[in-house]
């Protein structure tokens, strides 16, 4: 039995040998083959370009011919490199190595496609392998197999609007519309036109600038290229980007040049991929004004409107949500809706939300609105018609939509507001420690040393004051402590410690309870009035006679509102807003206190 060491030898020793002799036992075949011959239009072949060699060394395989031809899509590439040694007693050692190149590719137009000879060199010699033709049919209309063929990118025209012309590769800026109104949909779409194999995952094109548009880009999920004619020559094009751009300025807004990088690809092994570049052209559009004829409040597009309640009855002081949808063609993310003041009823910032979707080439969608009303009295209420006015550009004429007046009833009176922070107790009485006379009593014997003049007598009597010190300073610590702990600066850490408890316990309803108290318990010990249960109308004058400045008070405002808005509405409460609700009112209450330190 050989070692495997032995055999390496004996291979590295018949690859000397075989070396000294290879140029002149090298011998080499190429053979070029497609599988089938004949095929119709958007079928597939087998394309393969195989070399073997015999007692020699593979320097180079050159197979260009499928780079001449846009019309032939490669769908998949495959190499192969086997080798084979034998030992013969008196020929000694023989190598046989093959290449192979295994190709399947689609006809995507019909024709006869001619391939030249793929060359080899080994050892310096070269080596030719026979010429191909593929006929490509056209396929039959009436065969229910024949997939769709995508819609062909816009014809080039004569003036190469859109392009800078190069004979290997080129883009182009396609623009729907050259002329349209602000705030209408521009379909701007950018192509690569080439003659040369593209590597798709190496394609890396930069977005063109769209300063004065508002822009949406659709997600292309493939990559698949088709052939058209440009002065007769045909070319492949593959899509690089679609977006729908909506002007945001009247006069002439500029598309930017788009640019694009690319490998070719390259059908021998032994090249290295060509890197190549292209920049395209700029593209102007003339944005006109809207007519003058219309509301001033118009949005571009076409519109529809509708409102609900989630409910018809509420106990006054509860919470009743208003949602109002706006659906239709446009901009939505452009559409600003203002909820009419209405009598006794009060209203938080509503919560936006925008649903994108294409009808057909339009981008439209639906965007709603979701308010929080809070009657404040009794009653029935009346939520007003919303009116939406639009101005559609296929039609070139204002229109108006509207809501239906929604009523909704307030049932009882409104509960006053619980205070949340628990009366302070007072101060406890002073107890003083109370000691009875000191007595001493001795017995006079013989022969006794008496107590008073033993060695520990005097330490018997420092006793009784130590522990009256002792007890008394206790006892002052004691009630100090209890005195702390009753005082407004105690009760308000407590009610800061608390919302804390509740940010950890993840409990938003608990957490804005607490804010809501610390807030109050810090106005009521500033005003020494009762600010608990007033409405924000009542509130701010009673801050402004307080001496509180003016940005303070509107902190307060709209920290007391937002913190009802989330009692009412916790789901949609997360935990960065409640540290950050936490921060500003810790800040709010230092200021309250150090006004309050001033006065």
């Amino acid at each position: 039995m050989i070692r495997p060491t032995t055999f390496v030898c004996l291979v590295a020793i018949g690859a000397l040998v075989h070396g000294a002799h290879a140029r002149a036992d090298a011998e080499a075949e190429v053979i070029l083959s497609a599988t089938p011959r004949e095929i119709r239009v958007g079928e597939t072949f087998s394309l393969e370009v195989r070399v073997n060699v015999k007692g020699g060394s593979l320097e180079d395989l050159k197979f260009a011919d499928l780079k001449k031809h846009p019309e032939l899509d490669i769908l998949a590439h495959q190499t192969a490199r086997p080798m084979q040694v034998s030992f013969g007693f008196g020929s000694g050692m023989k190598v046989q190595s093959s290449l192979s190149h295994q190709y399947t590719v689609r006809a995507i137009s019909a024709g006869a496609f001619e391939f030249s000879p793929a060359v080899a060199k080994v050892d310096g010699k070269t080596f030719r392998s026979n010429s191909l033709t593929v006929i490509v049919v056209p396929s039959d209309k009436t065969a229910t197999s024949e997939p769709a063929t995508p819609t062909p990118p816009p014809e080039l025209g004569e003036d190469l609007s859109g392009a800078r012309y190069e004979a290997r590769a080129f883009l182009r800026t396609v623009v729907g519309q050259e002329e349209v109104y602000i705030g209408q949909q521009v379909d701007v779409a950018v192509y690569l036109y080439t003659k040369v194999g593209v590597a798709g995952r190496s394609v890396n094109p930069t977005k063109p600038s769209m300063d004065g548009f508002w822009v949406y880009e659709q997600q292309l999920t493939s990559f698949e290229g088709q052939v058209v004619q440009v002065n007769g020559v045909p070319y492949r094009v593959y899509v690089l980007q679609k977006t729908a751009a909506f002007p945001q300025r009247s006069g002439e807004l500029t598309i930017g040049a788009p640019k694009v990088t690319f490998d070719i690809s390259t059908m021998n092994l032994f090249d290295a991929p060509e890197r190549v570049e292209r920049t395209g052209v700029p593209v102007t559009v003339n944005v006109k004004p809207l007519p003058g004829s219309g509301p001033p409040d118009a949005f571009v597009g076409k519109y529809s409107v509708s409102a609900r309640l989630d409910r018809a009855s509420v106990n006054t002081g509860n919470a009743v949500t208003l949602r109002v949808d706006a659906t239709g063609v446009g901009n939505i993310q452009d559409l600003r809706i203002e909820l009419p003041p209405m009598a006794g009823v009060r209203s938080l910032q509503p919560v936006i939300r925008d649903e994108q979707r294409f009808y057909g080439k339009a981008l439209g969608g639906t965007r709603s609105w979701e308010w929080i009303l809070i009657p404040e009295t009794p009653g029935r209420h009346t939520v007003p018609a919303i009116e939406l006015n639009y101005f559609d550009p296929s039609s070139q004429q204002y229109g108006s939509v509207s809501t239906q007046a929604l009523t909704f009833s307030a049932i009882g009176v409104a509960r006053p507001v619980q205070p949340t922070v628990s009366p302070m107790e007072a101060a406890p009485t002073r107890e003083d420690a109370v000691f009875g006379p000191i007595r001493m009593y001795s017995a006079l014997t013989r022969e006794t040393t008496p107590v008073r003049q033993r060695p520990w007598f005097a330490w018997l009597l420092a006793l009784p004051p130590l522990i009256f010190i002792v007890l008394t300073i206790g006892v002052s610590i004691v009630r100090r402590q209890r005195h702390r702990g009753a005082t407004a600066g105690a009760v308000q850490r407590a009610l800061i410690d608390e919302a804390r408890q509740a940010l950890r316990d993840d409990d938003p309803r608990a957490f804005y309870d607490r804010i809501v108290a610390s807030i109050t318990h810090a106005l009521v010990t500033h005003t020494s009035e009762p600010v608990r249960g007033l409405s924000n109308v009542e509130l701010r004058p009673r801050l402004v006679a307080a001496g509180l400045d003016g940005d303070l008070i509107e902190r307060i405002i709209n920290e007391l509102e937002g913190a009802d808005f989330a009692r009412f509405a916790a789901s949609g409460v997360n935990t960065e807003e409640m540290q950050r609700c936490l921060q500003r009112t810790e800040t709010m209450v230092e200021r309250i206190q150090r006004v309050r330190g001033t006065r």
